[in-house]
């Protein structure tokens, strides 16, 4: 009889995940002839785009054109609607050009009593040059980039990053959702304080820290400090030439590397796992220190509540 509560339990918190996922995809699976309005700025190849709302999304993509094209979605619940159909009296939109930068900003005059399908949000899809600077915020959505090659700072504190196809300098940061990363190359920051980050093909020097997800990381060549308070790290590796940095405090690390002659090693968990060749230093059941061969970058995993476990590619 547990064992079946046990299992109604499973199924309806299944159902509820189901659920808001496909809300979720609702929300995001938005076209032009869903867009509120449209506005379009003739800009340089290089300009800086501004993107500020509290209830939606953000989402910005880069392009081989010279303007900058604000689309701006109005919601309520699952429903987007189209022009001359909202009471939008609300809101303070600010949609506008100053010289080679452009603004899409929103701000709530009073907050809405109103809860679920019944509440109104605005959110921006904005299509950029390549090279533009990107400042985007939401408290209430999603946010994500792709096809940026300059500088992006993306923030939210209630949904998840997603980012893809960026180079240069990268700042991503959630309070409240789970981060993905692919083929992104720079100097990258991502943190959240609510969810997992996953990461496939980094490239530069990169910095991921979370409190309260597992981290999985793929085919990375960067120099790497990947960190979480709550969850597990498996990495795998496409070359190691530079310091690879890995910790946490809530579960196991796996590592994947090329089998290389020379490099620096400090290992520590409950239990250390790792096939060592021409090592010098010292090895004991809960920790490694020393070099392979002549010593070299270093490959660094702590973690106080799993194992540690190396293997080469």
């Amino acid at each position: 009889m547990v064992r079946k509560m046990i299992q109604k339990i499973i199924q309806a918190f299944t159902a509820l995940v189901f659920l808001l996922i496909s809300l979720f995809g609702f929300a995001e699976a938005q076209s032009r002839d869903d867009a509120y309005s449209i506005d379009q700025f003739s800009t340089s190849a290089g300009p800086e785009v501004i993107i500020k709302t509290s209830g939606g999304f953000v989402d910005v993509v880069g392009h081989d054109e010279d303007y900058v094209e604000v689309l701006m979605f109005v919601r309520r619940g699952n429903r987007y609607l189209s022009a001359g159909t909202a009471d939008l009296s609300n809101f303070d939109i600010i949609i506008f050009q100053d010289g080679d930068t452009v603004t899409a900003e929103v701000e709530v005059k009073r907050p809405s009593i109103l809860r679920g399908v019944n509440r109104m949000s605005i959110s921006f899809k904005v299509y950029a040059p390549y090279m533009s600077v990107v400042n985007g915020r939401t408290s209430g959505g999603s946010v994500s980039a792709e096809h940026i090659y300059n500088s992006l700072q993306l923030r939210t504190s209630g949904g998840s990053i997603r980012a893809n196809n960026l180079e240069g300098d990268i700042s991503l940061e959630t309070s409240g959702g789970s981060i993905a990363l692919e083929e992104i190359s720079g100097d990258i920051n991502a943190r959240t304080s609510g969810g997992s980050i996953r990461a496939n093909g980094l490239e530069g020097v990169a910095s991921l820290r979370t409190s309260g997800g597992s981290i999985r990381l793929q085919e990375i060549s960067a120099n790497l400090s990947a960190r979480t308070s709550g969850g597990s790290i498996r990495g795998t590796f496409n070359t190691f030439y530079d310091d690879i940095e890995l910790q946490t405090s809530g579960g196991s690390i796996n590592i994947e590397i090329p089998q290389i002659v020379d490099y620096n090693l400090q290992l520590r968990g409950n239990r250390v796992n790792a096939q060592l060749t021409n090592f010098t230093g010292e090895a004991e059941r809960n920790y490694i220190r020393g070099q392979i061969g002549e010593g070299g970058p270093l490959l660094s995993a702590r973690t106080s509540g799993g194992n540690v476990t190396l293997s080469y590619r």
